[in-house]
Order: structure tokens, then sequence, then C-alpha cells
């Protein structure tokens, strides 16, 4: 007796879901029967991420850079020295913004910029720094990299592929040239067109070392881009 007492509430329960869901069925075809429009309405949660979408990670796929593009080299301070950390939280010139605001941002959209459709070569230089810079630590690590070694760049790396426009950034010629090779299908930040392209890596870019040359005091370093694996939104 027992077990039939549970069977019976068992298809009892099941009877009604049957039920409900038939009911609802019927209502919503009645429904749409007299209001054929109804079908096109979106639900709200997906009106609301269309147009997140279109501000914001459609206009990357289109124009292929991150949002901030020009800023970023104003806020790799925080990312390569830890200098003024309190400046990651106040509001970066006239972007609206804080370096910390626009780092989450443009990490994100990094992710869905469009793969490059071939070979890119870009040069980016950085002048001779004197053993009291913060920066010198990696710049002499860079003097002693031996093919195959891997560099990392934990700020937004910026690189062109006018290399007369990059030397800008060594004077008398003197200091580090990488020689960039970005291989087909990276997802990187590009402006410009042709060898007026202007180029921006992803933080904490790597590269492989493919060989290195001294060109009188400059030396130079040839790099391959290490893309990172892809997990775009």
């Amino acid at each position: 007796m027992f077990k039939f007492e549970i069977l019976s509430k068992i298809f009892e329960k099941q009877n009604l879901q049957k039920s409900a869901t038939k009911n609802g069925k019927t209502i919503v075809a009645e429904y749409l029967a007299k209001n054929p429009k109804a079908k096109e309405i979106q639900p709200f949660c997906q009106k609301i991420w269309n147009e997140a979408d279109l501000k914001r990670y459609r206009r990357c796929r289109i124009t292929g850079n991150v949002t901030h593009h020009g800023y970023l080299n104003g806020i790799n301070h925080h990312l390569t020295t830890g200098v003024n950390p309190k400046g990651l939280t106040e509001q970066f010139l006239c972007t609206g913004i804080t370096p910390k605001e626009m780092i989450e941002i443009t990490d994100k959209e990094f992710k869905v910029l469009p793969k490059l459709k071939e070979d890119l070569k870009v040069f980016r230089c950085v002048n001779e720094k004197p053993d009291f810079s913060d920066q010198y630590k990696r710049y002499a690590q860079s003097l002693k990299i031996k093919k195959g070694e891997i560099i990392r760049m934990p700020e937004y790396a910026y690189a062109t592929s006018d290399i007369d426009y990059a030397k800008i950034y060594l004077p008398d010629n003197k200091g580090i040239i990488y020689d960039i090779l970005i291989p087909k299908g990276a997802r990187v930040s590009k402006t410009g067109y042709g060898i007026n392209n202007e180029i921006v890596f992803p933080r904490c870019s790597q590269f492989e070392c493919v060989g290195t040359e001294q060109q009188g005091e400059a030396f130079i370093v040839k790099l391959k881009y290490i893309k990172p694996v892809d997990v775009a939104l």
C-alpha cells in the first residue's frame, strides 16, 4: 500500500507537469496568433548585451584596435615600475576612467580583435639605459639574450612598421632595436596602413629570440611574437 501511494503521487506530479506544459504552449500560440509582432521582441537581457557589444566589442572587431590604443603608453609605468600605485585609481587625463579601469577594458578588447591575415614585421626601439635607471635590469637582460630564450614585456608594448619612426626613440643610435615578426593569426591592436602601422601588444606579451646582431652602437634583437592561447569572447 505504501508503494502504491508513492507511485500515485509521482504519476500525479508528471500529469500536472504535462498539463502545465500543454496549457502553456496553447496560451503562447493563441497570444502569438493575435499579436504576430510579438515574435520579434527580444528578451531584455539580450537587448542589453547587444547594446554593450555594439558600443565596445563590435567596434574593436571593425576597427582592429583597442579603444584606448593611444593612451596606453601613458599608463605603462604602472606595469613596469609600479611607481605611484595610488594613480591607478585616479582619473587619467581626459579619458573619464582610471588606469585600472582602462586595463580591465583593454584586456577584454584584445581578446576580440580580428586576427592578422598575414605576417607583420615591426620594430620597437629602446634607448640606452644608465645603470641607475629603474629599467636597467630589463635592458641589461636583453643585451645578454640568446637564441631560443624568451622575453616578456609586462607593459602594453608599442611597435611600428616604420623603422625610421621607431629610431626616434634611439638617440645617437645607442640602444636596442627589437626586430619583431608577428605571425598570421595574432590579435594585436593596429592603427594605420602599410609602413605606417602602429602596433600595441597585449600586456605581458612573450617573444622568442630568433637571433641577435650588432649594428654600430645599436644591438638588434630579432624576436617572434608568441601568440597566446586564443580565448576570444
